[in-house]
């Protein structure tokens, strides 16, 4: 399988060492990462991300003048297709938490571990891959991952992709592998078939839908979840959730 994008990243830390060093382990991973810049603190970061456009920017949390939250906090604000991961020496609820308020992709702790930059890198960049529409196929190559990076990429793939995708063979095609052995790898680890795991993260977030928007036509919820025709996304809702669509979002408003 070719490589089809390199993706451009930036690295944000104040230790030139540490810094070095994570840009050493990146380059180790043959991923199809480009660094474009470096940065000592979110300041300049900023100054590089309006120059250079990067896809990823990895930055540490306490730097001088600006530090890492203000800096994944100005990305989340004016350039939110940039993905952000956060990298710390402390392991502290409140530093995750922000960072999952701007949308950060990941949060390590120091000293980073080759297998977590690893495992966290290939889900930013399924997510790259999945909103990048003029690919085909995977910038990384999922035969050189083991069963279970492979199951955690075919996870991440569907969780990016669940509306949009029409078969097993799609999902087979894009990943370079047969129906049945991607079936047996994703359930091996997961414990439910892809087509399983796909109709799950369907019905839960039409659920959703039908309680946050109760305007939106049944057509549409279904639609927005990947079920382009009405009455058979009714009849799947209902095979799963006990109730149609309809009676499912009356039955709820009316307890509320």
């Amino acid at each position: 399988m070719e490589t089809i994008h390199n993706y451009k990243y930036l690295v944000v830390e104040d230790e030139h060492l540490i810094r070095q060093n994570l840009i050493k382990k990146i380059s180790s991973l043959s991923v199809p990462l480009e660094l474009v810049g470096e940065a000592s603190n979110g300041e300049n970061a900023i100054a590089l991300i309006e120059q250079l456009y990067p896809s990823l920017v990895i930055t540490d949390i306490r730097m001088p003048q600006s530090d890492g939250l203000q800096l994944i906090k100005y990305i989340h604000q004016n350039h939110p297709h940039i993905k952000t991961m956060i990298l710390s020496g402390y392991n502290d609820f409140k530093y995750a938490q922000i960072a999952l308020k701007y949308g950060v992709k990941d949060f390590l702790l120091k000293p980073i571990k080759i297998d977590e930059l690893n495992a966290a890198l290939q889900n930013i960049l399924v997510i790259l891959d999945s909103e990048n529409k003029n690919i085909s196929s995977f910038s990384i190559d999922p035969h050189g991952l083991k069963p279970e990076n492979l199951s955690q990429l075919i996870e991440s793939y569907i969780l990016n992709n669940y509306a949009s995708i029409t078969s097993l063979n799609k999902i087979a095609e894009k990943f370079g592998f047969t129906n049945e052995y991607l079936s047996k790898i994703f359930k091996k680890y997961t414990g439910e078939t892809p087509i399983k795991y796909i109709t799950k993260i369907r019905i839960n977030e039409s659920k959703l839908l039908l309680i946050n928007q109760p305007d939106l036509e049944i057509k549409k919820v279904g639609e927005l979840v990947g079920y382009k025709d009405a009455f058979y996304f009714s009849r799947v809702f209902k095979s799963n959730v006990g109730f149609y669509p309809s009676d499912y979002r009356s039955k709820h408003l009316k307890t509320n």
